[in-house]
């Protein structure tokens, strides 16, 4: 017998209503999978947007700048004085002078004090002269003093015949008065010889004192030296050039608009007596020196048309006799140095307009965490800021830090900025740096 139902033993063949549910419950089965992949095929052809793409930009770091609005002017060193050593007379030289502790003539650059002898002559000729000289003094001197006592005896001689009025014939007084006014005339011929002698002795003294050369001034470094022992000089040839250069002279032109004196304002900055100004120069680059104006010349020069001016200045040592400034050195003068200043400077292409007419502002980039939806990480982006400005220099303008939301240290675009909008993603293209020195003339 055959069973159907649930308690149809296994191997039995189904009946028709089993057959007819079997195959229901397959259907169902296909009809679901087959929706489960339709949904999974149309969610995947549903995509997403694509997020923006960062606009590229180009910034600069806002950093404190010098800007000159000084003036430069180069200049020469000059010494303080100059002068030339010669014998007065010819001669041999006999010796040089031998700085102390050092075996040695004085050679160029020995700085000597006043009163030093740095050369002598040989002294034979002009000590012999010099005694013949005096002995030919003193002989006129006794000469002079015995004309004077001839005199005297005549006088007497020739008062007493006049007061032996009758007793005395005129021809004894005449020889008595011829005698008295010989007397005279030996004595006054004796004073005549006796001044020139003087004179000549005046001339040995001086020709035996002048067998030295005597440094004129303290400080005195030797420039030149065209002399040697056993050397023949002539008179007046050259031996030293010595020059002052504990103080020195600084001379530079300036034109005129920087001497006069304006009836209105001007920026052009001036020079005046008194006035201290910064000197620098390469030989001693990293160093400011202060000089003072102590001369301005009072007419210009006919090929240059500007006005010499003068500035003194201590010379600083860089070492024992080693100064700092020597004669013929090139520095640099800056006029109105005390304008100069740090100031941070902008493009002009990186200002724009504000909210309103009397705003501006620029897109500084900052760094944000927190990418697309879902996402993490650091982006950045661009946010307006308010700007304060000041001067313009060389198609730059200063950013005050009063009034202005960025500050040392910010990155502001400076790239065109159509595409830019407070909060969109940019891509930094490149850093744009400032100069370190911006020389300029100011402008508002």
């Amino acid at each position: 017998m055959i069973q159907h139902g649930e308690n149809a033993p296994i191997g039995t063949a189904p009946t028709g209503p089993n057959i007819l549910r079997s195959c229901v419950a397959r259907t169902a089965t296909l009809l679901t999978a087959s929706l489960c992949v339709i949904v999974a095929l149309l969610s995947g052809c549903k995509k997403q947007p694509p997020p923006p793409a960062p606009v590229p930009v180009v910034t600069k770091t806002l950093v404190p700048e010098k800007i000159e609005l000084s003036r430069r002017f180069s200049g020469s060193i000059e010494p303080l004085q100059t002068t030339t050593l010669a014998f007065k007379l010819s001669g041999t030289v006999r010796s040089l002078h031998r700085p102390p502790g050092l075996d040695r003539d004085v050679q160029v650059g020995d700085t000597l004090a006043k009163g030093t002898v740095i050369a002598e002559l040989d002294e034979g000729d002009l000590r012999r002269a010099k005694m013949g000289a005096e002995a030919r003094v003193a002989q006129l001197e006794a000469r002079v003093v015995t004309a004077r006592e001839t005199l005297a005896i005549a006088t007497r001689n020739l008062e007493r015949f006049d007061n032996s009025a009758g007793s005395v014939s005129k021809v004894a007084r005449d020889e008595v008065e011829a005698r008295r006014v010989a007397a005279a005339g030996e004595l006054e011929a004796a004073d005549h010889a006796l001044a020139d002698a003087r004179i000549q002795l005046d001339q040995a003294i001086d020709d035996y004192a002048n067998r030295l050369l005597v440094v004129p001034f303290d400080h005195a470094t030797i420039a030149e030296k065209h002399i040697e022992p056993g050397e023949r000089k002539a008179a007046h040839e050259l031996a030293f050039r010595l020059i002052d250069i504990s103080t020195v002279y600084v001379n530079f032109g300036v034109p005129d608009t920087m001497i006069g004196n304006p009836a209105v304002i001007s920026s052009v900055e001036r020079v005046f007596l008194g006035q201290r100004l910064p000197v620098t120069a390469d030989a001693f680059e990293g160093r400011t020196l202060t000089g003072t104006v102590t001369k301005i010349a009072p007419q210009a020069d006919a090929r240059t048309r500007t006005f010499l001016t003068q500035l003194t200045l201590v010379n600083q040592e860089i070492g024992p006799g080693q100064p700092m400034l020597r004669p013929g050195m090139i520095v640099t003068v800056r006029v109105g140095a005390e304008n100069d200043r740090e100031v941070m400077l902008l493009p002009m292409a990186a200002i724009h307009q504000g909210r309103s007419p009397d705003d501006l502002m620029v897109y500084e980039v900052t760094s944000e965490t927190g990418g697309a939806p879902g996402g993490s990480g650091v982006r950045d982006v661009v946010r307006q800021r308010k700007i304060s400005l000041g001067g313009i220099y060389n198609n730059q303008v200063e950013v005050l830090p009063a009034g202005s939301e960025v500050r040392a240290g910010s990155r502001v675009v400076v790239s065109t900025a159509e595409r830019l909008a407070d909060g969109v993603l940019v891509r930094l293209r490149q850093e744009n740096v400032g100069p370190a020195t911006t020389q300029a003339e100011a402008g508002k």
